[in-house]
């Protein structure tokens, strides 16, 4: 561990103020994914587990009676109830209008943050590419004050460059494995989503939604 840890700190050292920055953006992209595996892990889990009680919530829904689907969904624990409940306790806007807002609002919840690995897959090359000319003009100011006679310092120089531009580029492929995982996990989310309100839609239709 204490070696990881002197061997990272060699590199932030030897790759100059630039790797400061990627090493954040290696962090962010940590915490990012972390967060929304147990997002996404949190909701699949909860929906699968009240499958069964969000059926039997809709068909109360769909008998007209609001009372009694509030007090369901109090009882339901899928994530969707949420979403139906948050509708009826708020009639601000037509029933149809205020479902497909909800539902918008809670697909964009479940995005969020996929845009900030999108960044940092972009960020993270341009970097270490930015490293990589700060190391090579160091080299060059030091061989313009010092010529060929000392290697040492233009070797650090190159060496600046090339760890910049090789952390830029390692933390932006793993941010985009989650990124593009992510992507497909937040689709198929999506798809639950829109089945689980158009099955709201369909126990609504024909009956008044006050």
């Amino acid at each position: 561990m204490n070696e990881s840890l002197d061997l990272i700190t060699q590199l932030l050292h030897r790759g100059g103020p630039v790797m400061w920055p990627i090493a954040l953006c290696s962090l962010v992209t940590l915490i990012v994914t972390l967060r929304k595996c147990l997002q996404w892990t949190f909701v699949m889990l909860h929906a699968m587990a009240g499958a069964s009680a969000w059926t039997a919530t809709l068909k109360v829904f769909a008998t007209g009676d609001k009372a009694a689907t509030l007090t369901a969904l109090k009882r339901c624990h899928s994530p969707y109830a949420t979403l139906l409940s948050t509708v009826l306790t708020h009639p601000d806007l037509p029933f149809q209008e205020a479902l497909e807002d909800t539902a918008r609002t809670y697909v964009r919840k479940l995005a969020a943050g996929l845009g900030v690995l999108d960044t940092i897959v972009t960020l993270a090359p341009m970097l270490g590419i930015l490293g990589t000319v700060t190391g090579i003009i160091a080299s060059f100011n030091l061989m313009g004050t010092i010529g060929a006679e000392d290697p040492t310092g233009i070797a650090a120089g190159i060496a600046e460059a090339l760890i910049t531009t090789a952390a830029g580029l390692i933390v932006s492929i793993i941010a985009l494995i989650p990124l593009n995982a992510g992507r497909a996990w937040h689709k198929l989310l999506t798809r639950h989503v829109e089945s689980a309100m158009t099955a709201v839609e369909a126990a609504a239709a024909g009956k008044p939604t006050a």
